[in-house]
């Protein structure tokens, strides 16, 4: 056990909380909640494996708060600090400790609590409204998602044999996608470069490996989930502000392996599509995830222009805007220069046979948010407007994208409105809140009885 004031001295420095103290055994000490964990020379190279295991148990058992101190003298600073990210920590620090490295790291949230679906929350009471979401969308589509099953159903694309159908011959589901992706884009999508999956969160899932361990460039408040496995693999992560610096810019300044943005970001603002082809010219790998990209119109999609892009993915899905979050089917659309890679990591066979008809079914529909988006046009101004009168710090973002972004740093906004039953958004990195857009009558009139004169 290594006693030395310079260990000491860095554990009232960088440590928190309680202190355990471990020696080279080779199995993780009792650190249930410790604030900081403190490992003497830390166990030889060898049975990597081994050493990733007992790293992820000791993240696991103490404090989310809490610090891990090591020091060893066999392995090199970057060879210590790959391994410990590789576990589910951030290496904050390290330096010489007499003929060895010293070491300090956090652990990182890990899956599930890191992903996008924890974000929601708890339940809180009294909430009348909810503005996380948008239960009332279908009714302004034609037609509408019911209408769209009803008619695949009376077809029988949903009998007995579809349920018994195992396309190991079409895994990706892109021989049969292909034609109708094409014909909804109005641009030629190669079976090659298309590929289903079990919605957006599973194909975010396998293409955290695009960052083969590197940097990974992405808005402060894109969606966490990629950023999260890719650190579990070891990469590192480097947030743009929101609104960020032109793309280009903080690409010249981040060297990114991988950029991340959400279509449109967080405040509803989309980003020019010169700028998303420019970009993947310029970083080995572009994942441009169009979850609510739909609102835009297939025209506003970066689908449209992946055949000239260098090492673009563009990931859409059947939640937003659609109402079809239980079906489970999103899809993936790489560049030429991307679409090896890509198939190397997709999981193939990952989407249900129901699921891929009904989402062909849906698309084959053709543009059918027309009549949303004008409805999204005659609601969101005057919304925004309340809000404003309100005292809120308001960003309208786009003109067809259903909510509005509240300025909130500390906090209040928030509960201003939470105290009058009225429920937002919050991701999971605080300052800013997101307030869908109510679109029928009934959820108009109920914010504007709950928000008052």
């Amino acid at each position: 056990m290594t006693t030395d004031d310079g260990l000491r001295a860095f554990v009232t420095r960088h440590g928190t909380g309680s202190v355990v103290r471990a020696g080279p055994t080779g199995t993780a000490p009792d650190v249930a909640g410790a604030g900081t964990v403190v490992w003497a020379d830390w166990p030889p190279p060898g049975r990597e494996a081994a050493h990733r295991r007992l790293l992820g148990d000791l993240r696991r058992a103490m404090s989310p708060a809490g610090v891990l101190i090591i020091e060893q003298r066999l392995r090199g600073p970057s060879d210590l600090a790959a391994l410990v990210r590789c576990a589910g920590y951030a290496v904050e620090h390290t330096e010489p400790a007499g003929v060895g490295v010293r070491l300090v790291a956090r652990p990182l949230p890990a899956p599930p609590e890191s992903l996008a679906v924890s974000a929601w929350g708890e339940e809180l009471t009294g909430i009348r409204l909810d503005l996380r979401y948008a239960d009332d969308e279908a009714e302004w589509m034609d037609p509408s998602p019911a209408e769209v099953w009803a008619a695949l159903a009376s077809e029988g694309a949903f009998d007995a044999d579809t349920a018994g159908h195992y396309p190991v011959d079409d895994p990706f589901g892109s021989r049969r996608g292909a034609p109708v992706v094409s014909r909804f884009f109005g641009r030629t999508v190669p079976a090659e470069r298309l590929f289903f999956g079990a919605g957006v969160t599973g194909l975010l899932r396998d293409l955290a490996d695009l960052a083969e361990g590197g940097v990974v460039l992405t808005p402060a408040y894109a969606h966490p989930d990629l950023p999260a496995l890719a650190v579990r693999r070891g990469a590192t992560v480097h947030a743009m502000p929101e609104p960020a610096a032109p793309l280009l810019d903080e690409i010249a300044r981040t060297r990114p392996d991988l950029l991340l943005l959400d279509q449109p970001g967080f405040g509803g603002r989309p980003y020019p599509l010169d700028e998303l082809v420019a970009a993947s010219h310029a970083v080995p790998a572009v994942v441009v995830d169009e979850s609510a990209a739909p609102y835009l119109g297939p025209g506003g999609s970066a689908v449209t222009v992946a055949a000239g892009a260098g090492n673009l993915v563009v990931l859409r899905g059947f939640t937003k805007a659609y109402s079809w979050g239980g079906l489970r089917a999103g899809f993936a659309v790489a560049s030429p220069g991307l679409e090896q890679r890509v198939r190397e990591l997709v999981t193939p066979l990952q989407i249900g046979e129901l699921a891929l008809r009904a989402a062909l079914g849906m698309l084959a529909a053709g543009d059918v948010l027309k009549g949303l988006r004008e409805r999204i046009r005659a609601v969101k101004p005057p919304f925004t407007r309340r809000l404003a009168e309100a005292g809120l710090a308001v960003v309208p973002g786009h003109e067809d994208i259903p909510w509005v972004v509240i300025q909130d740093g500390d906090g209040s906004h928030g509960r201003f409105l939470a105290g009058r039953g009225i429920r937002g958004l919050a991701p999971s990195r605080p300052g800013q809140l997101r307030l869908t857009v109510p679109l029928s009558d009934r959820r108009i009139a109920l914010f504007h009885e709950l928000l008052g004169p």
